[in-house]
């Protein structure tokens, strides 16, 4: 009987084996305990002054404490994601919870007057950080896109202030507004518990204290009576390697 040359041989026995179709990998997964420890050990302790943790806001934001965490748990991709972001370039963490006031961090939200998004950004700013706007492929919709332009307007903003509530209040009235009140007034910094400069529209004071409020919850989340769905898994969105240590985060005024 006549015998196949060995090399015949392996190719027949390993074409079964290449012809089927590789298993792709595992999809990573992180846990809300990610999160949370990510956002708690980046915030600035003094940003959680007593006022702020005894303010209105978190009792408007967490009426339902049951509610509230599993809300928490829908958008644990998009607060990774803004969390991961902020934490790469550097900025105070706090600006991570600025979609939370803006939008709830839904990102199709629209407001009166032009306000879209996630971080509610205007046409003219949007445009100015390179996002498409108008129309389906309006880019304020898009988490990614949205993010990148926020924080990027927002590093112009820290670099220029150095001090994160300026910064903030500077993001919700406009810096040219906030620059103007300042050199007026003769101030290099804002100063929202004094209502500082003013001039103000009041919801940019009360900024600063809704994202110190905000601070509070991260940082002892107990005292509010919510129990932190920390085991809840998700996917991160694509391109979101935690992997920079803890930045430094500008210590506020005590006045803020």
């Amino acid at each position: 009987m006549r015998t196949l040359p060995l090399g015949l041989c392996l190719a027949l026995w390993l074409t079964p084996a290449l012809a089927e179709d590789p298993q792709p990998p595992p999809e990573p997964t992180r846990t809300g305990q990610d999160v949370f420890r990510r956002i708690a050990e980046s915030l600035e302790p003094e940003s959680c002054t007593p006022a702020a943790a005894e303010s209105q806001w978190m009792r408007k934001y967490i009426h339902d404490p049951a509610r509230f965490r599993t809300q928490l748990i829908d958008l644990l991709p998009i607060l990774d994601h803004v969390s991961v972001q902020a934490r790469k370039r550097g900025l105070p963490m706090e600006f991570a919870l600025i979609p939370f006031v803006e939008s709830r961090f839904q990102p199709k939200a629209v407001a009166k007057g032009g306000p879209t998004g996630l971080w509610q950004l205007m046409p003219a700013t949007a445009r100015h950080f390179g996002l498409r706007i108008g129309g389906k492929n309006d880019q304020r919709f898009s988490v990614i896109e949205s993010t990148d332009a926020a924080l990027a307007y927002l590093e112009r903003l820290q670099t220029m202030f150095s001090h994160w509530p300026t910064s903030i209040m500077a993001y919700n009235a406009g810096d040219g507004r906030l620059r103007m009140g300042l050199k007026r007034q003769k101030l290099t910094q804002a100063d929202a518990e004094r209502r500082l400069p003013t001039g103000l529209a009041p919801h940019t004071y009360a900024y600063v204290r809704k994202i110190q409020a905000l601070s509070c919850f991260f940082i002892d989340p107990a005292s509010f009576g919510v129990a932190l769905p920390v085991d809840a898994e998700f996917t991160p969105l694509p391109g979101d390697v935690d992997d920079a240590p803890p930045a430094p985060v500008p210590v506020p005024d005590n006045g803020n």
